[in-house]
């Protein structure tokens, strides 16, 4: 039996609606002379979504890619403001840091929660205290479609006056807890990505909706170069305009985004059921999610291992991946040009991701085989429990000289020393116990001579006791009622 493939089953398959088979509406695109500049096709897209996701509340604006989007509405966020941060998690991806840095704001980079892992809310909360009105734009991640809070940033937005761009690139066609589109009860931008490897699959392209018609037409100009009035630039702008091929494979995936929704989130819940107690999966707080792929967390136990299960999984043509590890403040340029603060949940989780494929294409039997893949990888770098040892010991001490003895003559003194010493471990690197290094010094006390005696008189036990009358007892009782 030849070894399969090791693209039988990859991480990301792109799935995308076919152009070979819209012939007449390339026909019609092409016969109508409009490719690009805000055409009816993109319209009809744009109108589209807010009619079918939104129920008609709102506007959204198609651009080129969610990192375009995401530059764009940072920079409309930022105006008017004298901030000169832009607030972020570090669990995330390269393209949200990039944005805020082209738009003139360096990144603080934080922490992320545990469960959900978005960003953290204290860390949030932190973080504006630390760095106050320098903070002008907050750029939450919801991460692999989670679907964070977003009335929590309504709150934040108004409690420190600060702009507020949702970096939602997973997360188009899902359903917020607004019961509509994800951002639906949102008046600040959301953005999403329409890549070939996102559930909302064209080729490339980027949708920014906002439930504020404003800030979309404030949006729509800037992505025409800013032009407010016929070719004369009013405000910041650039061109970030969608084509019309584009939008053609956009209305196409509108179509499919419930079954593919559905689809995915059966291989998802299959994925949860066939894992069980072996990986950790993330918190969905999204009423319907649709997966990208599956991240889950490995045990801690084998996630220093996770290049050997991912080659493992290679052998067997299983693709997987570690998305996002390494984090924003573990790369280089983000480093230099970015301000981390401790990262230490983002680091955990970052060293324990496991990202498995979930495609349109995939069936339940796909994820059965490739739980069972992950399951026998694991096992073998897995420890076997070991058989517990019967109890030996009871105390360690750690150093046998004057302050390691002296925890023996008190417990002496209160006739506690045999229960001690039942179990009891010493570790003296010298040969003998008592010594220390005390008579390598001159040592200057303010401890009288009756001090050290004590030790000894009156203790119950007679050879304790007996030490009085030792000559180096006798010794230092000739120094009572001095000091040094």
């Amino acid at each position: 039996m030849s070894a399969p493939s090791p693209h039988d089953l990859p991480l990301i398959a792109a799935c995308p609606p076919r152009l070979s088979n819209m012939a007449d509406a390339l026909a019609a695109m092409e016969q109508s002379g409009v490719f690009t500049n805000g055409g009816p096709i993109v319209r009809r897209f744009e109108a589209a979504i807010v009619e079918r996701l939104y129920q008609g509340v709102g506007d959204c604006l198609a651009v080129p890619s969610a990192t375009i989007g995401l530059m764009l509405a940072i920079r409309q966020a930022r105006e008017g403001r004298s901030g000169d941060l832009a607030l972020m998690p570090s669990f995330t991806f390269a393209a949200t840091a990039h944005a805020a840095l082209w738009a003139g704001l360096t990144p603080v980079l934080i922490d992320s929660n545990p469960d959900d892992w978005a960003a953290c809310a204290r860390a949030e909360e932190a973080a504006l205290r630390e760095y106050g009105d320098r903070i002008a734009v907050i750029v939450p991640y919801d991460t692999f479609g989670t679907g964070i809070d977003l009335a929590r940033y309504a709150r934040l937005c108004a409690e420190h006056d600060v702009g507020v761009v949702v970096d939602a690139a997973p997360s188009l066609g899902n359903i917020g807890t607004s019961g509509t589109g994800f951002g639906g009860a949102a008046a600040f931008a959301t953005v999403f990505s329409m890549h070939a490897t996102k559930p909302f699959a064209t080729a490339e392209g980027g949708l920014i909706y906002s439930a504020d018609t404003a800030l979309v037409a404030e949006l729509r100009s800037m992505s025409n170069y800013g032009f407010g009035t016929a070719r004369c630039a009013t405000k910041p702008g650039m061109n970030a305009k969608m084509p019309e091929v584009m939008a053609l494979l956009a209305l196409a995936r509108l179509d499919q985004i419930s079954d593919v929704a559905q689809h995915r989130m059966a291989l998802a819940e299959r994925y949860r059921s066939c894992l069980g107690d072996l990986v950790r999966t993330q918190s969905i707080h999204a009423p319907m999610a649709i997966p990208q792929f599956m991240p889950v967390l490995l045990p801690r136990q084998v996630a220093p291992l996770r290049n050997t299960i991912m080659a493992d999984l290679a052998a067997q043509g299983i693709g997987s991946g570690h998305y996002f590890s390494p984090h924003l403040a573990q790369q280089p340029y983000f480093q230099e040009s970015c301000i981390a603060c401790p990262t230490p949940v983002a680091d955990a989780i970052g060293a324990q991701m496991l990202s498995l494929p979930l495609n349109d294409t995939m069936s339940l039997a796909d994820v059965d085989r490739i739980a069972a893949a992950l399951h026998s990888a694991c096992a073998r770098h897995l420890l076997p429990a070991r058989p517990k040892a019967p109890k030996v010991h009871r105390t360690l001490l750690i150093g046998g000289g004057p302050a390691g003895t002296a925890m023996l003559v008190a417990a002496s003194k209160q006739g506690a020393l045999p229960d001690l010493a039942a179990g009891l471990v010493v570790a003296e690197r010298s040969a003998r116990l008592g010594t220390g290094l005390l008579d390598s010094y001159a040592i200057t006390s303010d401890s009288t001579a009756e001090t050290f005696l004590t030790a000894a008189r009156d203790n119950p036990h007679p050879e304790i006791a007996a030490l009085v009358d030792h000559p180096g007892g006798r010794e230092i009782a000739r120094h009572i009622g001095r000091l040094g």
